[in-house]
């Protein structure tokens, strides 16, 4: 008798261990299955935080904030080389993203420092640049934008206007936050033709 409880004894030990190694081996399955999923991309993904530059120099240069009188169809005496830009060429290189986009929505908040114009954009393509804002996106422009005359002056023109936008992040402070700071011009078959040049040549360096 004292045998066979023995015997039943060592059977239920090992019966225990076999558990135990295959509840651990569940586990590390979910613990490894959890780290792929959070590793993927997508919707609603957390994008890797990054450092940003602040908004001032020469990179306030490039991104002024700035509409071209051209993007709403207004003629200048200025003949335009697009493809000879040596700063169409920079901001190509350096945007965070250069976007062939149409207006979606325009608005307007009276605030204690002026009116603030937020124009809302719908992605169309992305024709360089290694980040986007997403599919769709907005800037504001406040009293100091050099564009806001124009923007208050053509308004109902610009919604539905199709033009390329050169944006890039900057930081807000010694915050987290970022700003989105931009440049337009008009979509045309030159300043396009003159993107796609400049992003395959900064691809070649």
């Amino acid at each position: 008798m004292r045998t066979l409880l023995a015997h039943w004894s060592l059977q239920f030990r090992a019966f225990r261990a076999s558990v135990r190694v295959r509840a651990l081996a569940m586990l590390v399955a979910v613990a490894a299955l959890v780290a792929v999923v959070g590793g993927c991309g997508g919707k609603g993904a957390s994008a890797p935080k990054r450092d940003l530059p602040p908004y001032s120099g020469h990179a306030a240069e490039l991104f002024d904030d700035v509409i071209e009188p051209r993007s709403v169809g207004l003629s200048i005496d200025t003949p335009s080389n697009a493809k000879a830009d040596p700063m169409l060429r920079e901001r190509t290189q350096v945007s965070d993203a250069v976007l062939h986009v149409q207006v979606a929505t325009m608005s307007s908040k009276n605030e204690d420092t002026g009116v603030t114009y937020t124009i809302g954009f719908r992605v169309l393509e992305k024709l360089a640049g290694n980040a986007s804002p997403g599919n769709e996106f907005s800037v504001k422009l406040g009293k100091t934008s050099p564009s806001v005359g124009l923007v208050r002056n053509f308004e109902e023109r610009l919604v539905g206007k199709k033009v390329v936008i050169f944006v890039r992040a900057f930081a807000v402070g010694q915050g987290e936050e970022a700003d989105l700071h931009f440049h337009i011009v008009p979509d045309s078959k030159e300043e396009l033709d003159a993107v796609r040049a400049a992003a395959v040549l900064a691809e070649m360096k």
